[in-house]
């Protein structure tokens, strides 16, 4: 477990209880977004927009590019889908490009701009309630945010317990961060990411349970280094006679090919071998992000799997078959090449088959067939 580092002089415990009980993803994305303003700017004054932006380009990759659920009640991953909705932008633009986009369009008179300026009614004062719990005992909802900003600029100069910030108006709507605070986030700004990083993770891995890589999917994707499949499809270029593609029954030729995740990249996030194979670029580009059709394609795609499997087994480069061991279980080369095309082809749909479930209720198109 990741915890706050210690300050005889800050109420650090308020600012972990900020984080318990969670039930929407603002708080992560609120403190992250000014945890990184301070790491980008040095300022202890920060624009309330500039932090609405920054947590929307922040969750924009989960909910648009991955499409991770935030839960029912998550307003800001809804927000954020609203965003691209209503916007040119890419799901993969790069996070600059969103937060100059979200900035632009807070600027508009439209219900999407009102949509965005509704959280900084609730998220400025709201991660706040734990540094005033007992004082906001009994306080009526509706004036919760009120005796919050009374609450924090009184206990703004305290030496003993001062509030994390302040609301502010002039010169910026915003917040203005308390000296000593400032000084801790200043000096701890890894281990704050890290800990807040590390309770989001929990967070959206309980809001989907079932899907893989999550922590993998909560940033701008990285550029993909496909080296290793690339190695590995070209020892099964060199010793099998003839490659075709599953999709097409077009030949496939080792000067000019694609490599195409079965299971989309964007559901997977990783690039294991078992789930990749060489197709022609115009089909790979056809099929983009859609889930193949399983009656069609899945016995041709195990067939070509093995197939490669037993070349590389046989080789003196076995040793790319480090992914293939894990997803069969077996611990030696030798026992892939004795494994049968039956024994493989079941661990493999047994690994794929509920994954293409999950997929396709998050929405990813399902059922793709390639017509020329």
């Amino acid at each position: 477990m990741v915890s706050l580092p210690y300050n005889s002089k800050l109420p650090i415990h308020s600012l972990a209880a900020s984080f318990d009980n969670v039930t929407n993803s603002y708080k992560f994305y609120w403190f992250l977004a000014i945890l990184e303003h301070i790491r980008e700017n040095q300022s202890r004054t920060i624009s309330t927009n500039d932090l609405l932006a920054r947590m929307l380009a922040s969750i924009w990759y989960p909910t648009n590019y991955f499409r991770l659920s935030f839960g029912k009640q998550d307003r800001l991953g809804q927000i954020a889908l609203q965003v691209g909705e209503h916007s040119s932008l890419p799901m993969d633009a790069k996070r600059q490009h969103i937060i100059s986009v979200v900035e632009k369009k807070v600027e508009e008179n439209s219900a999407l701009a009102d949509e965005i300026l509704s959280l900084a009614i609730y998220v400025p004062y709201r991660f706040l309630r734990p540094f005033f719990t007992q004082q906001l005992k009994g306080v009526k909802d509706w004036v919760v945010n009120g005796t919050v900003e009374q609450l924090a600029a009184e206990s703004f100069d305290d030496l003993e317990s001062p509030c994390l910030y302040r609301l502010i108006n002039q010169p910026i709507i915003g917040i203005e961060i308390q000296p000593a605070w400032f000084e801790y986030l200043n000096r701890h700004l890894t281990i704050l990411t890290g800990f807040c990083l590390w309770r989001l993770v929990n967070y959206v891995q309980k809001n989907n349970p079932n899907v893989p890589n999550v922590s993998n999917k909560l940033f701008e994707p990285e550029q993909r280094d496909m080296k290793r499949a690339r190695a590995f499809w070209g020892l099964a270029f060199e010793e099998l006679d003839h490659l075709a593609c599953i999709y097409s029954g077009q030949a496939i030729y080792r000067e000019n090919y694609s490599l195409d995740h079965f299971l989309p990249w964007r559901f997977v996030a990783h690039d294991l071998l078992w789930n990749i194979i060489p197709t022609p670029k115009n089909i790979n580009s056809a099929k983009r992000d859609s889930l193949p059709d399983w009656e069609r394609y899945f016995a041709p795609f195990a067939q070509l799997q093995y197939q490669a499997v037993q070349v590389v087994a046989s080789s003196s480069k076995s040793s790319l078959l480090e992914d293939h061991i894990l997803l069969l279980k077996t611990g030696s080369i030798e026992a892939i090449r004795s494994l049968t095309f039956k024994s493989f082809r079941e661990t493999l749909q047994a690994t794929l088959a509920p994954q293409f479930q999950i997929a396709a209720n998050m929405g990813f198109v399902a059922q793709w067939s390639y017509y020329p």
